[in-house]
């Protein structure tokens, strides 16, 4: 591959007020359904109320087949059911899978583990299909816990990232953007807001942890912060949803390498708050949330986004148990978030 030795110029992200118009809704509790706790960290729609889910700690790279209902005025679930693990019969059980999309009547999933995207059929069977990825995803350029999380899918694009930047970029993420011939064809740099939790802590993460494509191009992504104290008592997990403006470009048409790795010129995103909240463990509403997803779209026309949160199998600590929840938002009548 020809070489261009360039320089990473400055990059520019601009924070936007929230969107009023949105509504968080209250999560509610899978057990209501009798869904088995697991470790779910990624959804993705496929139609008819059904959306395949991946679970980051299931026996072998495979997927869920869930049925997700919403009253279609409000927006509140009325139905979730599950079919057991769709999985490779030879498949790796470290292959981590962190998110998946629906594309091409198959699915892609994103594995932490391998450190790959490759494609399945819908009865769980590889294709031998995987996306292109850029040399700069090789695993020592990938902090440590902090590789494939969010993968998306929309308008023939696939979006995907490393949940921490990679090594070689500092303090801000590259979102690679891939055609239908599952070959890089954009980039887009962004940069999260500052940590605002407590950095010491038993457990803590601090990174992107999902991506959802907008039938009108716009990308919105999901920043988590979540910090355990040793006893517990005290643990948050912080969402923020921003959308990305879909402008951005290569420059001159083509790709610049910097020391072997793929790099981009004057790439600058707007990026627009759409909505946060906290979940608390003292408060018992604390939540993981990993995945998330395009949701139906109600009777007066706003869309709707499903989120999925992983309860680690709804591990115990004491009384306390994590507990698998969805979370619907409801969007803005015009679903306009970026200028």
């Amino acid at each position: 591959m020809k070489r261009i030795l360039t320089i990473l110029l400055t990059l520019a992200v601009v924070t936007q007020p929230s969107s009023a118009g949105v509504k968080v809704c209250k999560q509610q509790n899978l057990s209501r359904w009798h869904i088995t706790p697991a470790n779910y960290s990624g959804i993705t729609p496929m139609g008819d109320d059904r959306y395949a889910v991946v679970d980051d700690k299931s026996p072998t790279d495979g997927f869920h087949i869930f049925t997700i209902r919403l009253n279609p005025r409000t927006g509140k679930i009325t139905h979730v059911s599950s079919t057991p693990l769709i999985g490779n019969p030879e498949g790796d059980p470290k292959a981590d899978c962190e998110d998946i999309v629906y594309a091409h009547n198959n699915v892609f999933i994103a594995q932490e583990g391998t450190s790959t995207v490759p494609e399945y059929t819908m009865d769980g069977l590889p294709t031998g299909r995987c996306l292109q990825l850029p040399s700069c995803f090789n695993k020592a350029n990938i902090q440590n816990n902090g590789g494939f999380e969010p993968l998306a899918y929309g308008n023939n694009r696939f979006f995907l990232t490393t949940e921490c930047p990679l090594r070689s970029d500092s303090a801000t993420h590259r979102i690679f953007v891939f055609d239908s011939a599952l070959k890089v064809c954009d980039s887009i740099i962004y940069r999260m807001d500052p940590p605002e939790l407590k950095l010491k802590a038993k457990y803590y993460a601090f990174g992107i942890a999902a991506m959802t494509a907008m039938p009108d191009g716009q990308l919105l992504v999901m920043e988590r912060e979540l910090s355990i104290p040793p006893r517990y008592v005290g643990g948050k997990c912080r969402i923020k949803i921003y959308a990305i403006n879909g402008q951005w470009s290569i420059v001159n048409g083509q790709w610049s390498m910097f020391n072997g790795q793929c790099s981009m010129l004057n790439a600058q995103c707007k990026k627009h708050l759409l909505a946060s909240f906290t979940t608390h463990i003292t408060r018992l509403n604390y939540a993981n949330y990993e995945g998330m997803c395009l949701g139906p779209t109600l009777e007066d026309g706003r869309l709707t986004l499903l989120l999925i949160n992983d309860s680690q199998g709804g591990v115990r600590n004491g009384p306390f148990r994590l507990k698998d929840y969805l979370k619907v938002i409801i969007l803005d009548a015009e679903n306009q978030f970026v200028e």
